[in-house]
């Protein structure tokens, strides 16, 4: 006992005495210490050199220097303890690939192509051939017949108003202004009404109460054919009783102007209902009738209802006007206003109107505008033929040719059945086999067309 006391180094197993020196070198204390140098060393080698020392060797047998001469058993213990080593500090160059982040631009990339796909396939989903089933309950399966425009008139005319009596006092209110507003038109000043609700009945009420006894013209701006052509015609026939004609709409003020300036005693109160419509909002047509209201013995009052109708005037044009404002709202409904506009409840004449021609024609290109320009000149010339069936087609595509508006036959078919789809043209063919073109409008709301597209030039 005493002798194993004194010589601790000789108290080693029979199978170890091959192999003194490692028995030395590698006690247990010395075995954690080299586990946990390698631990650090795995911790802080960086991944590049760690993949590169984690591959196999060929050349080596081993991992370790010293592993040459020991047994099978040894080395399947050290292969057991570097590798929980390892994989507790995840260091294999799989485990590590694993964990590591992909790029940025590979995500962006990958989610690139996925919305690519996604997009590709919407498109395709889009453009399917398969029927789409759509409710065939139409108005035209409706058991009763659509209304004409006098019976939808009068039932809209007939029906409740919603707080009747706050919407009378408020008008009340509105009419209290009438000595107000006379005075100010007679100092010089226009007076324009802007606010929700209809102010034509306010209007209205302001005419019959105190221009009874004056002269005075009522200008419903709303009218789908209404021109400034036909309120300079009114004031030159009806007020100056002048009959003739006037080669341009300027030539007419003109004549105006120089009528009052020269009477003195000459006064005319002009009441226009929507300045703003879609027929008066024309650059040409507020400037005519901005020089108009200029004048020293007309006098000017006027509504508006779009939100952006003070947009129509620059400075130069306000200060021909010279307005007054006035928020006059009425609540009251837009009945006489929007009795012109299709309405799918009413049953259509078939005819265009002047608004809906403009519309119409305005969304198209230039030399849609002269195409259609040229064949409602050639109808208008032969409006006193009762018995014309139209133009034919290879005259007007002459015309057409001379006027540099088209360089193929199929240029103009394709127009005309552009035409035709927004049912501007009708076409039939005479007896003869020849096909003839013809405008479906009255010969007034053509003439109408070009004087408007006259001032457009």
């Amino acid at each position: 006992a005493s002798e194993l006391a004194q010589t601790p180094e000789q108290n080693v197993a029979p199978d170890h005495s091959k192999c003194p020196e490692k028995m030395a070198k590698t006690p247990q204390s010395s075995s954690k210490s080299c586990d946990s140098k390698k631990k650090e060393f795995v911790s802080t080698t960086p991944y590049r050199l760690r993949k590169r020392l984690a591959a196999p060797d060929p050349d080596l047998e081993s991992e370790s220097e010293y592993s040459a001469s020991c047994s099978e058993e040894e080395e399947e213990e050290d292969q057991k303890e570097v590798s929980t080593v390892l994989s507790g500090q995840k260091t294999p160059a799989k485990t590590q690939a694993a964990s590591t982040p992909p790029p940025r631009n590979s995500l962006a990339k990958k989610n690139k192509e996925q919305k690519m796909g996604n997009l590709v396939e919407e498109y395709f989903e889009a453009h399917s051939s398969s029927k789409v089933l759509t409710s065939d309950r139409t108005l035209q399966k409706l058991r009763k017949k659509r209304l004409n425009q006098q019976t939808l008139h009068d039932l809209l005319k007939n029906a409740p108003l919603a707080y009747a009596a706050e919407i009378r006092d408020l008008n009340q209110q509105h009419e209290s202004l009438f000595s107000k507003w006379m005075l100010q038109l007679h100092l010089g000043f226009n007076i324009v009404l802007y606010g929700l609700g209809s102010k034509r009945d306010l209007l209205e009420k302001f005419r019959t109460s105190l221009l009874q006894d004056s002269v005075h013209l009522v200008v419903n701006g709303y009218f789908p054919s209404i021109t400034v052509r036909s309120i300079l015609n009114s004031i030159t026939e009806e007020v100056l009783d002048h009959i003739g004609t006037f080669r341009s709409p300027l030539d007419q003020l003109e004549f105006i102007a120089k009528r009052f300036k020269e009477d003195s005693s000459l006064e005319l109160y002009v009441l226009i209902h929507n300045l703003d419509s879609q027929m008066l909002r024309g650059e040409r047509s507020q400037q005519i009738l901005a020089q108009l209201s200029s004048l020293p013995s007309i006098y000017l009052i006027a509504s508006i209802d779009h939100i952006n109708a003070p947009l129509m005037w620059d400075q130069a044009k306000l200060s021909l006007y010279n307005w007054l404002w006035y928020e006059t709202t009425t609540f009251n409904p837009y009945v006489e206003e929007t009795s012109y506009e299709n309405s799918l409840l009413v049953q259509q004449s078939g005819s265009l109107a002047l608004s809906s021609l403009m519309h119409v024609l305005h969304s198209l290109t230039l030399n849609a505008r002269g195409i259609f320009r040229l064949l409602a000149q050639h109808q208008l010339e032969k409006k006193d033929n009762p018995s014309y069936p139209g133009l034919s087609f290879q005259d007007f595509y002459q015309q057409c040719r001379e006027a540099f508006l088209v360089n193929s036959d199929l240029t103009l078919r394709a127009q005309l059945t552009e035409f035709r789809d927004h049912k501007l043209i009708r076409t039939k063919r005479g007896a003869d086999g020849v096909e003839y073109l013809l405008i479906p409008v009255d010969d007034s709301t053509l003439t109408d067309f070009l004087e408007k597209e006259d001032e457009h030039v």
